[in-house]
């Protein structure tokens, strides 16, 4: 579609796995054409993860690769070769934006580092995201968003009190910190060359940038010397705070539900649809007093959901304008009445996988379109088209590149 934001803007994608697709697919939703370089000597690993069809087997049907892979192309190129490292410098000739998430050896051992880029491009914006930046002791780390988790802090406050640290369920700064810092930095950096005509290094610590999610316990210690310790689902700022188990459904499964009292107003409103003396008493009538008796104000909170059903309560709670929300598995966010109804989720249908459905933007624009329109590529989907339009070669040179394993 050529009316999106970033229709005409040509990005070389040498990322994989998780942070670095993920910002390349924004790129592309948003309308950029979104070339993904690989090679069969090494696949993408998320190609050959799970989730997929039961039973199948290929580079194409990973469910994580094809909904971080969406709106994009597939090239694939042997860049180790002399014949393929010409063919990829062409390729950031064409490119607007160099995005990768390789190490810095890596991008080293390849020779797509900014010094060597920025010659065969001047114009270029290279995003760099190695995990720990390009400089420091741990530049050469390895790792992904569990090891992020863990060394950023995160890891430290998950899990509940005097019990050891416990990943938060998912690779968070894979998944959202990362890809979208990477974003708004290469559109920043694309406004300047606009402006300048010279492109630049975006360098983006995957490391610094999970960092920034974790300001309050960061701040609270260089503030006031306060440690922040595992608490589970409670937090220093607010009480009660928790989740609370409200009646099984049909099935008997369990259903939950959260409860955040933030201010007085939301503690008072509480107490008044909960309808217990215990918690009219007058020692509760501040957040100290409520922090000192959490385990007696959640057992009567639990004692009140265990008779409802958890819409119920949330129903009754956001009526009353108490922060509130039911603790939702997989299935129940996929068929969620209120995205679908927004039409968050979108249908594709891929030449192998199926129909399936993939993550929405996560935002939406007013006056300009935004979103997926195609399924992710098969592995060398565009091999030959992107060799006959952008790098121009022959049909009979691209078979020799062909038999020469230089192409795939």
């Amino acid at each position: 579609m050529t009316n999106k934001p970033l229709a005409g803007i040509n990005v070389l994608d040498m990322s994989w796995f998780g942070a670095g697709p993920i910002a390349g697919r924004a790129l592309a939703n948003a309308g950029a054409r979104v070339i993904k370089l690989e090679t069969e000597k090494r696949i993408d690993g998320l190609r050959a993860m799970a989730p997929r069809p039961k039973g199948a087997r290929g580079y194409n049907l990973s469910g994580y690769f094809n909904n971080y892979n969406s709106d994009k192309e597939s090239v694939t190129i042997d860049l180790t070769s002399e014949k393929g490292y010409e063919l990829g410098l062409k390729l950031i000739q064409w490119a607007d934006v160099l995005l990768t998430n390789m190490t810095n050896r890596a991008t080293d051992q390849i020779k797509v580092d900014w010094e060597t880029i920025k010659k065969v491009n001047p114009k270029i914006v290279a995003a760099y995201m190695p995990m720990m930046g390009a400089t420091g002791p741990y530049k050469d780390f390895q790792g992904f968003g569990a090891m992020l988790t863990a060394i950023c802090g995160m890891n430290y406050l998950s899990g509940f009190e005097k019990n050891r640290p416990v990943g938060v369920g998912t690779n968070y700064p894979d998944y959202v910190v990362n890809p979208m810092h990477a974003y708004i930095a290469i559109l920043s950096a694309l406004r300047i060359a606009k402006k300048t005509n010279k492109g630049q290094k975006v360098e983006l610590s995957q490391n610094e940038s999970s960092i920034a999610s974790m300001s309050l316990p960061l701040f609270a210690y260089d503030n006031a010397k306060i440690k922040h310790q595992r608490l589970g689902n409670r937090v220093a700022f607010a009480a009660p705070h928790g989740v609370y188990r409200c009646k099984d459904d049909e099935h008997g499964n369990e259903k939950w539900i959260t409860i955040a009292c933030i201010d007085e107003s939301h503690w008072q409103t509480l107490t008044k649809i909960i309808d217990n003396e215990q918690l009219t008493k007058q020692e509760f009538n501040n957040l100290e007093s409520r922090k000192k008796a959490e385990d007696q104000i959640d057992k009567i909170i639990s004692e009140w959901t265990s008779g409802l059903d958890h819409l119920q309560a949330q129903a009754t709670l956001q009526d009353a304008k108490i922060p509130a929300g039911v603790v939702q598995n997989a299935q129940e966010v996929t068929e969620d009445s209120h995205l679908s109804q927004r039409g968050y989720f979108v249908s594709l249908d891929h030449v192998e996988a199926g129909a399936r459905i993939y993550d929405g933007t996560g935002w939406k624009m007013s006056q300009t379109p935004i979103g997926m329109e195609k399924a992710a590529p098969l592995l060398g989907e565009h091999t030959f088209d992107v060799c006959t339009t952008i790098l121009e070669l022959p049909p009979e040179e691209i078979a020799e590149l062909v038999a020469e394993q230089v192409l795939f």
